[in-house]
């Protein structure tokens, strides 16, 4: 099901969004159960055809009246849905949720009058439904009742003071009635709830969600550079490069001394492939915190990207000179010695890295690897087991520990290790053993 929305009344005013009532369970027709599961299933038009069947079963089933519009709106219906609320607060007068939703409806409609009117039904007859003062406000905006619209917005934080949309619009309202102080508290406190609940979106995942707060609040507070930073992080997730670097660059145009959106940008730049934008900005970095090794590492890893390695492994070792513990330093410069051809080098940093944090799979892999390029096939083996120890799902360590085993002659052991691989994902093993013609 769609999200039902409100109209938007101010272009500095943020839209609302309610879900359409829950479908109810348990009712007694079949169609109308098979309507609920249609429509959970995504199944719009069959939803409503269900619903229709419901109704003619049953032409008093407030419910099947109620769901069936919520489909319709959903769908973009509009006209369909309000006749369907409307028979359905007139089956059942006390139905408050058939009451928010027409309310809803009407509001979509422009019909903000009689949307007043369904809301303050519906919250009359259940007054949990606390949503209803956030959109009751909306509506009372639409029509000029700003008083009204304050009233609602102050009663929709008081039910949840966490409401960064109830602030804004409270702002707003306030600033159009002339309390410019009391406007610029509200959308402080708006700003700061939107940054909030973007970091929480981005934190689940929910990037979309991060980059619409973000936006709001830089909408409302247009100099926030750690806003603009946070919102090029979470376009850059979502693979908007071009979006990100935007507004990477913004956030440093407002603080030049952001030294996260440097690290962010050159992280973007490397993406892109811009070597020199990307090294720019790292050393950028390093210029204002000098001793931070984990700016030496970002630079050194956007190194071995662009394949200056000998740049790279200064770079390691640059950040060693300051914390001789970090184990990504060593791994890192271990693989920048290994393109420059020096293997014993880079045995020697996963053995310090593995000294380090004796459970990290990839430094055993690494020097597994190494070793079998010298010819230490039993010294790789034993490189190979200790990674998949490590990570009982390593496919990678399981191909090439077969590799070594076929190198030594244990061809059984080779295609276990083969299939083990294959059963971990590893396409090429897979590949392998189907020209072989064995099963994994």
């Amino acid at each position: 099901m769609k999200s039902v929305k409100l109209l938007l009344f101010s272009a500095s005013f943020v839209l609302m969004t309610q879900q359409c009532v829950a479908f109810a369970a348990g009712a007694s027709a079949d169609y109308y159960k098979k309507g609920n599961e249609k429509a959970t299933a995504g199944d719009y038009k069959g939803a409503i055809a269900e619903y229709t069947k419901a109704i003619k079963r049953n032409p008093k089933s407030a419910k099947a009246y109620n769901n069936r519009a919520s489909v319709k709106l959903g769908t973009g219906d509009k006209i369909g849905a309000l006749a369907d609320y409307k028979k359905a607060v007139t089956l059942d007068p006390l139905y408050a949720e058939a009451h928010y939703n027409y309310a809803i409806a009407r509001s979509e409609a422009g019909d903000f009058t009689g949307a007043i009117t369904s809301y303050t039904k519906a919250l009359a007859l259940n007054p949990k439904l606390t949503n209803i003062y956030f959109n009751r406000g909306v509506a009372k905006g639409a029509i000029g009742d700003n008083e009204g619209a304050l009233a609602d917005y102050t009663k929709a934080i008081e039910a949840n003071s966490e409401s960064c949309d109830a602030y804004n619009n409270r702002g707003v309202t306030k600033n159009k009635l002339g309390d410019k102080e009391g406007a610029s508290a509200d959308l402080l406190q708006a700003v700061q709830l939107y940054f909030k609940r973007g970091l929480a979106r981005a934190g689940k995942g929910d990037n979309k969600g991060a980059v619409d707060d973000y936006t709001r609040v830089v909408k409302i507070s247009p100099k926030y550079a750690e806003a603009y930073n946070n919102r090029g992080k979470a376009k850059s997730d979502l693979g908007n490069k071009d979006g990100a670097l935007d507004d990477f660059s913004k956030a440093l145009e407002l603080n030049p001394s952001l030294d996260l959106a440097y690290n962010n940008r050159a992280l973007v730049r490397v993406a892109l492939g811009d070597k020199v934008g990307a090294l720019a900005d790292f050393s950028k970095v390093i210029e204002h915190t000098p001793a931070s090794a984990d700016a030496y590492i970002n630079r050194g890893i956007a190194q071995n990207t662009f394949g200056d390695f000998k740049s790279a492994e200064s770079d390691f070792t640059k950040a060693l000179g300051i914390n001789k513990q970090l184990v990504s330093a060593y791994l890192n410069r271990g693989n920048a010695r290994l393109k420059l051809d020096n293997k014993q080098g880079a045995i020697v940093d996963y053995t310090s890295a593995i000294a380090i944090d004796p459970k990290n799979p990839d430094a055993f892999f690494n020097r597994g690897f190494v070793k079998s390029d010298l010819g230490d096939n039993e010294g790789a083996i034993a490189d190979y087991t200790n990674a998949i120890a490590c990570d009982s799902n390593y496919a990678k360590a399981y191909y090439k520990r077969g590799v070594a085993k076929s190198n030594l002659g244990d061809e059984a052991g080779a295609v276990a290790d083969m299939q083990a691989a294959a059963k971990a994902g590893l396409e090429s093993a897979r590949l392998l053993l189907k020209k072989k013609g064995i099963s994994w």
